[in-house]
């Protein structure tokens, strides 16, 4: 029992190591001991058997406060571990493999309609790209520590399951396990919002914040939620629906089958919807009807087409109204917006800024940063990856499985 709870203690003590080596980038022995509270006889002893495990490594840099001297830093070794992280959508399936640090060493996108396949062919899919992103990347499968997977629906991280995904249809073994059985490698399965928020606490916008919240804009609109630096999940995993809140009862129908959601107003799908609208109404005229896309119902608008920018601003409205709302319940730090469809800009961020002003307590408004990232199609992708890469960082108690 005493040696069980050593090397519990050990596991602590390494964790909160890692963690400060992360969220530094590049730390001194000194400096991790003082902000972990650990002895520095404890952190030597730790770091040098992460060092021999190649888990991180040691940098000269220049000490200018006493000169000729070299100050050694302690960094995470890029190369330490690798992972594929996969991201479903209806449209196409992006495929990545990261180092540990999650930065993309190679990646594709395919485009194919996901919708209502049987999950069996959306698996040889995945397969196909996992493999092409392997050997892209020059590295072998026995390298990979883990592949996540980051779908949209109602997915129960813990059990593996997915309730429910617009994406394919259902089969007897799901996705999850096909994926693993197919490469024999620890497969993990997420909501991919929450994917995406893993992301940005461990190496994006969220890092080193205890309380945020990610808003993901595109086919649908999601939410990963962040409180007191644990992402919640809810009571079977499938929290965070921020898209299917009803902000106007008798308002558009939304896929859900309610009326008024805020998917209805500012998700990618609605936004064509009712670009679509507008041409069989006359109110805009576009050559390739059959072949409708975002990004060209964005560049419409930008161009000057009122009809179209009313749609951008009624959405930028209407999810003003929601992150109002969870602005006065959760009093976030920061509110990250992603996904693509923030290549909209301030045809939806302007209204959604002066509405979310509108309806918060001034006091809280000031507390609460709200950020529009910069998309770039190996987010989702890369997200999913962080899936896998958050279980080496966690604390042994929150830990659910080894990766590396």
């Amino acid at each position: 029992m005493v040696a069980a709870s050593r090397d519990l203690v050990r596991e602590i003590n390494q964790f909160h190591i890692l963690n400060a080596i992360r969220i530094a980038g590049a730390i001194s022995r000194v400096e991790i001991a003082r902000i972990t509270g650990q002895s520095r006889a404890t952190v030597t002893n730790i770091t040098a058997r992460l060092i021999v495990e190649n888990l991180i490594y040691e940098k000269e840099t220049e000490d200018r406060s006493r000169r000729g001297r070299k100050r050694v830093l302690l960094a995470l070794n890029p190369d330490a571990a690798y992972v594929v992280g996969v991201k479903l959508s209806a449209y196409r399936i992006s495929c990545a493999v990261t180092d540990i640090q999650a930065d993309v060493k190679s990646s594709v996108n395919m485009p194919v309609r996901t919708s209502e396949r049987p999950v069996k062919f959306v698996a040889d899919l995945i397969e196909e790209g996992i493999r092409h992103c392997i050997s892209e990347a020059r590295i072998d499968l026995s390298q990979v520590s883990g592949i996540g997977l980051g779908i949209p629906g109602f997915v129960d991280s813990r059990s593996g399951v997915c309730f429910w995904t617009p994406l394919y249809q259902k089969g007897d073994v799901p996705l999850k396990d096909l994926i693993q059985k197919r490469f024999q490698i620890e497969t993990l399965i997420e909501n991919d919002t929450n994917t995406v928020t893993l992301a940005h606490q461990w190496f994006g916008e969220g890092k080193g914040i205890d309380n945020f919240l990610v808003v993901t804009i595109e086919d649908g609109v999601g939410m990963g939620i962040v409180v007191n630096g644990q992402l919640y999940r809810g009571a079977r995993g499938i929290a965070a629906e921020f898209g299917h809140v009803v902000v106007d009862p008798n308002g558009r129908d939304c896929r859900c089958g309610k009326k008024g959601c805020i998917e209805a107003y500012a998700s990618n799908f609605s936004i064509l919807d009712e670009a679509q609208a507008a041409i069989d109404k006359g109110e805009w005229h576009h050559e390739r009807v059959p072949d409708l896309r975002f990004e060209e119902v964005v560049t419409a608008a930008q161009s000057g087409e009122r009809n179209l920018q009313n749609i951008f601003t009624n959405a930028g409205t209407f999810l003003g109204m929601g992150l109002a709302g969870l602005i006065q319940i959760f009093n976030p730090t920061k509110i990250i917006i992603s996904g693509e469809g923030v290549r909209a800009g301030n045809l939806m961020f302007q209204s959604l800024r002066r509405t979310i002003r509108l309806h918060t307590n001034p006091a809280l408004y000031d507390a609460s940063e709200i950020v529009i990232q910069k998309w770039r199609d190996t987010d989702w992708a890369r997200g999913a990856a962080s899936l896998v890469l958050q279980e080496l960082y966690k604390s042994p108690f929150n830990r659910v499985r080894p990766i590396i």
